[in-house]
């Protein structure tokens, strides 16, 4: 398998029509088949099954598809280094960042970094983890800095721990659990609550809690990745939410208190998720060494 037919295959699989990857890659359909089925000849496995005027993908196929995009990904950082170089420069970083990071360590690892390294380029996606190490494994972002899962057997990824925080159930300084003395788990269940999609590990520690308890699930007012929408919404409403420690220090949580119950606190771990088998670039090397210190300095949360 060379990499010309890595390329067919690519656009072909991406479009699903064998005459639109032909017209894209600039040569006839008739070609572009023999080429795949050399491809399949050669790897002694069917990579797709004509369906009406398109193709559909076969397990193998889609395996192959998913190796060829982190492929093309690492030819892609690898083209960006070396001319970065040539012309000055010393690279570009891309960073998926969860909410509690974006506010505190990396901001001021870029800092850092833009101070030591004027020459390197970022670029931040925000979100929750789950659909950042989407993202990482298809090698569209070099590491993602935020929540680790609790199970860190993959292996596709390494986890690198930078800190722990607790995460604690928040709502307006004025809610009206505040005042309320001894609160039980149904004092939480009564109110409405701004909750990150339920893939996230956070809400579902939070509705196993409720279950475990014989408590239905807690009933989403909001359900958001922002956490800016997430606390301007808190200040204005009697939801609650669940964020950390750390950001209920910042200014941005102004107005924003913890309402603490001992079966809705989670304790959580929090580093940088990078390809384990993708070599990090020197500018991405040095963005981590970066958030390392910071972590250092800081202790755990």
């Amino acid at each position: 398998m060379d990499y010309r037919q890595l390329q067919l295959f690519l656009a072909m699989a991406e479009r699903l029509n064998l005459s639109h990857a032909a017209e894209a890659m600039s040569m006839t359909q008739p070609g572009l088949s023999k080429s795949m089925q050399r491809l399949q000849l050669e790897l002694g496995t069917r990579l797709y099954h004509r369906r009406g005027r398109g193709i559909e993908l076969t397990e193998a196929g889609r395996a192959l598809l998913r190796h060829a995009k982190l492929i093309e990904a690492q030819l892609a950082d690898a083209r960006s280094e070396v001319v970065g170089i040539a012309g000055g420069k010393t690279g570009h970083a891309r960073i998926g960042a969860g909410p509690s990071w974006l506010s505190r360590h990396l901001p001021e690892s870029i800092a850092r970094m833009i101070a030591q390294h004027p020459n390197v380029r970022f670029t931040v996606d925000t979100g929750f983890p789950d659909r950042l190490i989407g993202r990482l494994r298809l090698g569209e972002l070099d590491i993602v800095v935020g929540a680790l899962p609790d199970n860190r057997v993959d292996p596709d990824l390494r986890f690198m721990r930078l800190s722990s925080d607790i995460i604690r159930v928040v709502g307006r300084k004025e809610h009206p659990l505040v005042r309320k003395r001894d609160r039980s788990l149904a004092d939480y269940a009564a109110h409405y609550w701004i909750l990150p999609g339920r893939q996230e590990l956070v809400r579902q520690r939070l509705i196993r809690a409720f279950v475990q308890a014989g408590m239905p699930e807690p009933t989403i007012a909001v359900e958001t990745d922002s956490l800016s929408l997430k606390l301007a919404a808190l200040r204005m409403t009697d939801c609650l939410g669940l964020t950390t420690t750390q950001i209920l220090s910042q200014e941005e949580a102004h107005g924003v208190v913890a309402l603490d119950h001992e079966a809705l606190q989670f304790r959580r771990e929090a580093g940088i998720i990078s390809r384990r088998h993708a070599d990090l670039s020197p500018s991405v090397k040095l963005v981590v060494a970066e958030l390392r210190k910071i972590a250092v300095r800081y202790g755990p949360n």
